[in-house]
This record gives C-alpha cells, sequence and structure tokens, in this order.
C-alpha cells in the first residue's frame, strides 16, 4: 500500500514522489538514455523527409539519418562542429573520387587505391576533428557506389547535410546538460587521489623503504584520470553554449568548475610527491629522504589527507578528517625540526618539500577555510 503522510488538507503520497526522484536521479545519472532518445527521434525523422525529396536525393534516403546520428551528442555545439566536419570529410572524399574517375581510364583496383590513399592523407587535416576517417569512406563510396559521378557527392552529403540539421534542431529544442558524467568523473580523480596517498603512506609504514619496482607497484596512473576530468569539464563547458537550461543550473556548474580546478591543483601536487617519496625513499639509495624517524609522521600525514579528500561531500570536508590532518601535518613538520641536527640536509630538505605538498593539498580540500 502506497503511504501517506497528511498535512492539514493536503495529502502527500511520499511513495510515488520517492519513485519519482529515483527516475530523476536516474535519469540525471545516466545522459545516454536521452541521447539514444533524441537520436532515434532525429533520425526518424530524417528518414521520412528524406524520402519525399526531389530525385536523385529519395533513391538515397538512408543517408540522412546518417547525417542525425553524426549529430546526436552530448552537447548543441558538438552537434553543429560534428555535422559541418562531416559534410566537409563527404564533400573532400567525394571530389578525390570524382577526380581520380576523370584521371583514370577505367575503374581498377589502382584507381580504388590512389582514391583511398588519397583521402587518408587528406583526412590528416585537423580540422576535421572525428569526422576525419569519413574522408576515404566518402572517396570509396563516391567511387564505387556513385560511379565517381558529381552529383552523388551532392547528393550525399546534401543528406547528411539535411540529417545533421535536423539533430542540430532536436538537440536545440531538448539541449542536454550533462551535470552527471563531470560529478562523476570529479568523484573518480577524488578516490583515485586518495589510494595514491594511501599507497604512499603504506610503502613507507615500514622499518625499510620499498625498491624501485616495488614502488611502482604502488604507483596510480593519475595523468589518465586527469585526462577523464578535463574532458568531461570540456564537454560540460560546450553543452552551456545555447542551453537555456544552463541558466537553471549556473550555481552546480560553477561549483563543479570550482572543485574540478581545486582537484586538478592537487592532481599536480600528488604526482610530484609521488615522484618525491618514490625517488629518494628507496631501498637503492644510500641516502634516505626521510629514513627510519620520518617516515612514521610522514605516512601518518599522507593517510589522514587520503581521508579528508574521501570525506568531501557537497561543498565541504569533514571537520574531524580535516583536523586530523592538520596534527598529522604539524606532527610532521615538529618531526622535521627535531631532525634538523642529525639528519642530512637533503633529506630534511626532501622531507619539508613533502610537508609543503602536503599542506598545499590541504589548501584544495573544500571546506578547510582556505
Amino acid at each position: 500500500m502506497t503511504a501517506v503522510a497528511i498535512k492539514g488538507t493536503e495529502i502527500i503520497h511520499s511513495e510515488p514522489v520517492r519513485r519519482q526522484g529515483r527516475i530523476l536521479r536516474a535519469w540525471v545519472r545516466h545522459p545516454r538514455v536521452a541521447l539514444a532518445i533524441r537520436g532515434a527521434l532525429a533520425a526518424s525523422i530524417a528518414w521520412y523527409l528524406a524520402r519525399f525529396l526531389p530525385e536523385p536525393m529519395s533513391e538515397y534516403p538512408y543517408y540522412a539519418p546518417l547525417g542525425a546520428v553524426i549529430a546526436t551528442t552530448f552537447t548543441l555545439a558538438g552537434s553543429v562542429r560534428e555535422s559541418l566536419q562531416a559534410v566537409a570529410a563527404i564533400a573532400i572524399g567525394g571530389t578525390i573520387a570524382y577526380v581520380g574517375d576523370l584521371v583514370a581510364v577505367e575503374s581498377s583496383p589502382v584507381t580504388v587505391a590512389a582514391v583511398v590513399a588519397l583521402g587518408v592523407l587528406a583526412a590528416g587535416w585537423g580540422r576535421l576533428g572525428s569526422m576525419a576517417s569519413w574522408v576515404p569512406t566518402a572517396a570509396l563510396f563516391t567511387l564505387i557506389i556513385g560511379g565517381g559521378e558529381a552529383f552523388y557527392i551532392w547528393v550525399y552529403g546534401g543528406l547528411i547535410f539535411l540529417g545533421g540539421a535536423i539533430g542540430i534542431a532536436i538537440n536545440a529544442i531538448f539541449p542536454s546538460l550533462p551535470l552527471a558524467p563531470l560529478w562523476d568523473a570529479i568523484e573518480d580523480i577524488r578516490n583515485a587521489l586518495a589510494d595514491q596517498l594511501d599507497e604512499l603512506a603504506d610503502g613507507l609504514d615500514h622499518d625499510e623503504p620499498p625498491d624501485t619496482d616495488q614502488w611502482k607497484g604502488r604507483s596510480h596512473d593519475l595523468a589518465a584520470v586527469r585526462r577523464e576530468m578535463r574532458s568531461a569539464l570540456q564537454d560540460s563547458n560546450d553543452a552551456r553554449r545555447g542551453n537555456l537550461r544552463a541558466k537553471r543550473h549556473l550555481d552546480e556548474l560553477q561549483r563543479q568548475r570550482r572543485h574540478a580546478d581545486s582537484l586538478d591543483r592537487v592532481a599536480l601536487l600528488v604526482a610530484d610527491a609521488t615522484d618525491l617519496v618514490t625517488t629518494e625513499e628507496n631501498a637503492g639509495r644510500e641516502q634516505l629522504a626521510l629514513g627510519r624517524e620520518l617516515r612514521p609522521p610522514a605516512a601518518r600525514a599522507l593517510r589522514a589527507l587520503a581521508e579528508a579528500l574521501r570525506s568531501v561531500e557537497n561543498d565541504a570536508a569533514d571537520e574531524d578528517a580535516v583536523a586530523e590532518t592538520r596534527a598529522a601535518l604539524n606532527d610532521l613538520t615538529d618531526a622535521i625540526d627535531r631532525s634538523r641536527t642529525s639528519a642530512p640536509g637533503g633529506g630534511i630538505m626532501a622531507a619539508g618539500s613533502l610537508a609543503v605538498a602536503i599542506r598545499r593539498c590541504l589548501d584544495q580540500v573544500p571546506g578547510t577555510g582556505n
């Protein structure tokens, strides 16, 4: 039975409301579902309209939904860009095939090879972007299916343009704003950074430091998750262009940008700290950066910073986790000060660099008051 809550004369059906909330969250978290619906709608409209075009376009109606699929992207700007790039690639490829057919006495394997080779070379033009591979494809289609005729270039390119225009119109009417993918990318890089800090701490939690191979096993590919976050951020920025929905979500978009920028800086700092620790605190070195005296406080500070990163919710980290990190960092700096009279100068410098990196990372954690 559906649970209800009565307040005055208003009856609130809590279960349907919760179900609606779950559906909305699922819709936001999985923007590809909306992308699929827009693509299917644009392709069906393009197919329907293409059959009513004058000949010879109506003889090739399947190219129109192909253009609609090309224009089906997460952003309106992306739809326009990729549609224009596709039409340009088809025009270039078609022209190559047309010229090749004029020069050749008759179609032959040599003609096909030459057209494909020129198409692949032309596909290296950077302005064609992700649609560059359409150049040799269009060249082959024009040469083999279109018989190298000029009209086929305009039919092929025109129908792709028609489908792309329909796809762009659908994206403009029902614009997407992919907020969830960026939040997921932010969460992924935050967890990856925390995991890397834990790996460094675990490596230091021994009487003897790991060797080079052992440190390699504890090193994560932070550059990959950083690229994924920057890519998601770029998609989010692209989605704002010409998107009326973006105004309603401006605060959240700005929050995402702040989180992404902060984590980008933390990623660079953690990468430097990883290089410092794995290089200077290595079993193969005669002079260690930290040694038995500084490894334990350094490990505690790194682990505390990892927990502070994981504790972030909305716009703030857990106060206790932040306080624990500050205390561990103070213990590390105190230990470094005590070691000045006995440890080699190089070791103190490396340990100080690690402490500074931890402090700068903590400064970037939301809610630390910096």
